[in-house]
C-alpha cells in the first residue's frame, strides 16, 4: 500500500501543477451546479472521515479500559476520548448541515441547533459506542499506540489544511461567475486581497472565500489511510487492507471530482488537499508496514 500511497501523492502533485495553468479552463468544463448525483456525492464526502475518527475514539476508549493504567488514569482518558468523540459529532454534523452541503437542499437545517444536536446525537455519535463495545476487549499496546498516532497525524492534517485555507483565502468558482468587479480568478499560489471588506460591506460568506485547498479531498484522502486500520481491530477481515485503500481511494476520488462539478474548487485546490493528507498519513501507512 506504501507504493499506492506514493502514486496518489505524485498524481496529487501532477493535479496542483496541472492546475495551476489550467484551472479556469476545467472548472469551465465541469461546471454543472444542478446535478443531483454529484451533489449527494458531496454531501456524502464529509460524513466518513469523522464518522471513522469518532470509531477509533471509542476503540481507544476500550483499549485504555483494559489496560493496566491505574483507575484514576483510565477515568481521565474515558473523559477525553468521550469528549473528543461528541465534538468531533457536533463538528460532523454542522458540516453536513452546512449551505455547502445538505443545506444546499434544505436550507432550513443550516445553522439550526436542535437539528445540528440531534444529528450529532443520533448520526455520528453512537458510533463511538460501537467502536467500544465492537472492539477487541484484550489490550493491544501496538494497536492502541498506532490508533493514536493515526487519529493525531489526521487532526494535524486538517488544522494544517484549515490554516491555509484562510491565509489564501482563494475565491470559489461559483463566486467567480457571479460577474462582481472586485472579485475574478485568482490563481491558487497568489493569496488573494480584500475578501474581508467584501465579506462584511456585501454580505458574501466567509466560507466562499476557502477554495484553497479543499476540505472535503483532504478529509477523504485521510479517509483512504485510516479505513486499512479496520483489519488491525477486527480479525474477520483481516487481509482486506488493500481492498479498503482501495474502496477508499476510489471514494476519494468522486468526492474531490463533485466538488469540482458544483464549482466549490477548482483542480489545484482537491490536489492540494489531497496532497496534505497524503504527506503526513502516508509516514503512518510507512510505519505501520515496517512493524506490521
Amino acid at each position: 500500500m506504501s507504493a499506492a500511497g506514493a502514486v496518489i501523492a505524485v498524481l496529487s502533485a501532477a493535479g496542483v501543477v496541472t492546475g495551476s495553468f489550467f484551472d479556469m479552463e476545467i472548472a469551465e468544463a465541469v461546471y454543472s451546479p444542478d446535478n443531483l448525483f454529484w451533489r449527494i456525492i458531496t454531501i456524502a464526502g464529509m460524513y466518513p472521515f469523522f464518522a471513522i475518527w469518532v470509531f477509533y475514539m471509542g476503540v481507544i476508549c476500550r483499549q485504555v479500559r483494559s489496560s493496566g493504567l491505574s483507575e484514576k488514569k483510565k477515568a481521565v482518558w474515558t473523559v477525553v476520548c468521550g469528549y473528543l468523540g461528541l465534538s468531533t459529532s457536533v463538528i460532523c454534523a454542522w458540516g453536513m448541515l452546512s449551505q455547502d452541503t445538505l443545506g444546499g437542499l434544505f436550507p432550513q437545517v443550516t445553522d439550526n441547533p436542535p437539528v445540528i444536536a440531534a444529528a450529532a446525537l443520533f448520526g455520528v455519535f453512537p458510533l463511538f459506542f460501537a467502536g467500544y463495545f465492537s472492539s477487541k476487549k484484550e489490550y493491544d499496546d501496538g494497536l492502541l499506540k498506532r490508533l493514536i498516532r493515526l487519529c493525531i497525524i489526521m487532526l494535524i492534517s486538517v488544522l494544517l489544511m484549515t490554516a491555509v485555507k484562510m491565509i489564501f483565502c482563494r475565491p470559489r468558482y461559483r463566486l467567480i461567475i457571479r460577474n462582481i468587479p472586485e472579485i475574478g480568478f485568482q490563481p491558487w499560489y497568489l493569496p488573494f486581497a480584500g475578501s474581508e471588506s467584501l465579506i462584511n460591506g456585501m454580505g458574501i460568506p466567509l466560507n466562499d472565500f476557502r477554495s484553497f485547498p479543499s476540505g472535503h479531498a483532504s478529509m477523504c484522502m485521510g479517509l483512504v489511510f485510516a479505513l486499512p486500520m479496520l483489519t488491525d481491530i477486527y480479525d474477520r477481515i483481516c487481509g482486506r487492507k488493500v481492498l479498503l485503500f482501495a474502496a477508499g481511494a476510489v471514494f476519494a476520488a468522486l468526492v474531490c471530482i463533485s466538488r469540482m462539478v458544483l464549482g466549490a474548487h477548482f483542480l489545484s485546490d482537491v490536489s492540494a488537499g489531497s496532497l496534505i493528507a497524503v504527506l503526513f498519513l502516508f509516514v503512518e501507512l510507512r510505519q505501520t508496514e515496517r512493524h506490521g
